[in-house]
């Protein structure tokens, strides 16, 4: 089953995408984007009421949101699983254009301690599928 992981650095976006590359890529963009955030198109992504919610009730309402979100823009896949867990890797630094542009140090120290699961900074592992006569 496809799944889109977001405990590891995101590979970039890619133009012309196709096939399962693209659905990644789209299913990426939604959960990335808040909603309000985009000018023609208001309801686009999640609203991220979860914020400062307790544990249990923020995971439980941003696993609905996300769902909804995804298979509302992305018609093309069912929402299998959606699992929450801390980064497992460091951050590496992101390629944008030409030039690299580094993380910072304290995200650098912060991630080497595990302090993303200790502040609270779940990052969502989405596993999906595709609805029955979709083809790529």
């Amino acid at each position: 089953m496809p799944a889109v992981d977001f405990t590891t650095p995101l590979p970039p976006l890619v133009i012309g995408a196709s096939g399962l590359e693209a659905i990644a890529q789209n299913i990426r963009v939604i959960v990335t984007t808040p909603a309000w955030s985009v000018p023609l198109d208001r309801a686009f992504a999640h609203a991220g009421a979860f914020i400062d919610a307790p544990t249990p009730y923020a995971v439980a309402r941003k696993i609905a949101e996300l769902t909804e979100a995804i298979e509302a823009n992305e018609p093309r896949v069912r929402v299998e699983s959606i699992r929450f867990a801390a980064r497992t890797t460091k951050p590496t630094a992101v390629a944008s254009g030409s030039e690299r542009i580094a993380q910072t140090p304290r995200m650098e120290a912060a991630s080497e301690r595990g302090e993303d699961a200790m502040q609270g900074r779940l990052y969502p592992v989405i596993s999906f599928s595709l609805r029955e006569g979709v083809a790529l």
